[in-house]
């Protein structure tokens, strides 16, 4: 049976002098860092965490982190990495929902001690704290601290691991762009058949430096953790993203591969871009974006200054266990290379971003997709199925037993096509569609027109009620440095927006004309994102239709 902890036989042997973790002053060899994982799980044992049982942890990224998610699969429970963004009542009620009998903090959280006290989970049992604890925990009772559970280094190792019902390890929850967060139940098979994909396609290996850029409480640093875990590559943590830690960390250890979404990627660009020197162009090989599609300039920027890396963009979702397609957006080793969707400088840059959608490459292998179409066309809701699905959301009925991999299809919630070479084409989310005057509008496909624009940085597409045509598209928009926004000017003057230049852009780029947006309007902070970096449409949403009620007002 599949067993993430697999990967601790080549850790112990194949990497045992080698460093697999580095976390500010703390380093550790495969020997090192399996035999804390063995203490670990030991004193879990010793404790009374039976297989099966839940273990919540919510904590930055660290080493310890990594080898607490390691032991908690090692005995056989279930680890439910909680966000320490959320706020008390997000994770209360997670916690109510998955019932574990243990929580694992550190500072990153520790009010919510304090208030899980007063609030009382009645599975819960145990308090542990991952960091070196005040008087004010140590008087409590029932705290733990991971040196007490270390105290006995178990020698000679023995790796018989055991393993949750229906091989249940994780429980992931999504990143809540609309309504809350829902727990997904993934299996070991999940976290090994991505981390070999990954592999395959990424070309991830013992001698990567893998920086972690993503916090292990979402799918994207989950399954790419596990995929570094696999080939015995070095893990280098910092507590949570900072551009400017990032970059250093980079060249400090000389990081090969590390992943990334479009926010992620452009702070990352907008400090190295005044450094006087930049040493990681020399070192980073390997660019995984997720989150979103990253814009041409983007694109353009990282062919500048990751020169050397082989750049990738991957679709995916919690319940599929992360990616379920790739794209090679650049690999330096095959410049001369033609392919119909990498961008070898203005060579196939226009085919990224079309009016069918954004081209997110084709499935892995273990992955299968269809389209489910109308009588209308070849667009339609996409689905997928395989051993990468989730066992089923953590409150609901088992959805993808072992007798029924091959027959359970699941909804993605996006729409698209899938064109004759075996590309997949997004267009947008179900849930994210605008109906005006009875025709669908899919947010995505606009905002890749008008990201083709030079003086737009970037652009959010919303539906906002109407009278007459239920809903009416809207255009949130930021300029580029150096642009204008003149909201109702006709002038077509260099470095100038407005409404109406923008929409005979458009028009010229073929975007029909009921979904060409009637409402622009300049958006002058960031726009709203989740943890993850996906925005936040129905918050951008609310924003603006309290801002248009406002100028509604003062008219």
């Amino acid at each position: 049976m599949a067993h993430i902890c697999q990967c601790l036989s080549r850790l112990s042997t194949f990497r045992r002098d080698f460093p697999v973790t580095v976390a500010g002053n703390h380093r550790k060899t495969g020997e090192q860092f399996v035999e804390e994982v063995v203490s670990l799980a030991h004193g879990l044992v010793q404790l009374g965490v039976t297989p099966g049982d839940v273990v919540a942890i919510s904590a930055y990224n660290s080493d310890w982190y990594l080898e607490w998610l390691l032991a908690i699969a090692f005995v056989g429970g279930i680890a439910a990495p909680l966000n320490y963004r959320w706020s008390f009542e997000e994770a209360r009620l997670a916690m109510k929902a998955v019932k574990p009998v243990m929580l694992v903090i550190d500072e990153s959280c520790y009010s919510w001690y304090f208030k899980f006290q007063q609030n009382d989970i009645p599975s819960l049992k145990w308090h542990v704290l991952l960091d070196s604890p005040s008087s004010d925990f140590t008087n409590k009772s029932n705290v733990l601290t991971q040196g007490i559970l270390m105290k006995h280094l178990v020698k000679p190792l023995e790796l018989n691991y055991s393993s949750a019902p229906e091989g249940a390890v994780i429980i992931c929850f999504t990143s809540g762009t609309t309504g809350k967060p829902k727990g997904v139940t993934i299996s070991h098979e999940a976290l090994i058949i991505q981390s070999l994909a990954k592999i395959a396609i990424v070309g991830y290996s013992e001698d990567d430096v893998y920086l972690h850029t993503a916090p292990l409480c979402h799918i994207g640093g989950l399954s790419s953790a596990m995929t570094m875990l696999m080939v015995g590559g070095c893990h280098v943590f910092m507590p949570k993203f900072d551009a400017k830690l990032a970059v250093s960390a980079i060249e400090q250890y000389a990081v090969t591969s590390f992943i990334t979404v479009p926010a992620i990627m452009a702070s990352l660009i907008s400090i190295v871009r005044h450094k006087e020197t930049w040493k990681g162009g020399e070192t980073v090989k390997k660019i995984l974006n997720g989150g979103g599609s990253l814009s041409l300039e983007l694109i353009k920027d990282i062919n500048i200054f990751f020169h050397k890396a082989k750049l990738i963009s991957a679709y995916g979702m919690t319940e599929a266990c992360s990616s379920l397609t790739f794209l090679t957006l650049y690999d330096p080793m095959q410049k001369t290379t033609y392919h119909p969707f990498q961008t070898y400088g203005e060579v196939g840059s226009n085919l990224i971003h079309q009016p069918q959608g954004i081209c997110v490459g084709k499935a892995a292998s273990h992955v299968e997709l269809k389209v489910c179409v109308d009588s209308s066309g070849d667009i339609g809701r996409i689905l997928t199925r395989g051993p990468h699905l989730m066992l089923k959301y953590w409150d609901q009925t088992l959805a993808n037993s072992s007798s029924r991999s091959n027959e359970v299809w699941l909804d993605t919630g996006d729409i698209g096509s899938m064109d004759c070479h075996g590309n997949l084409w997004l267009l947008g989310r179900t849930n994210g569609r605008i109906k005006s005057g009875g025709e669908n509008v899919y947010p995505e496909e606009v905002e890749a027109i008008l990201l083709e624009h030079p003086g737009i940085a970037s652009v959010v597409i919303v539906g906002i009620p109407d009278a007459c045509f239920t809903e009416t598209v809207a255009a949130c928009i930021q300029p580029r440095e150096n642009w204008q926004w003149l909201e109702h000017s006709t002038s077509n003057e260099d470095n100038h927006l407005s409404r109406k230049n923008l929409q005979q852009y458009c028009l010229e780029n073929n975007l029909s004309r009921f979904k060409i947006p009637k409402i622009f309007i300049e958006w002058r902070k960031p726009f709203p994102v989740t943890t993850t970096g996906k925005i936040r449409r129905d918050q951008v949403r609310k924003e603006l239709m309290s801002e248009l009620q406002i100028l509604h007002s003062n008219l």
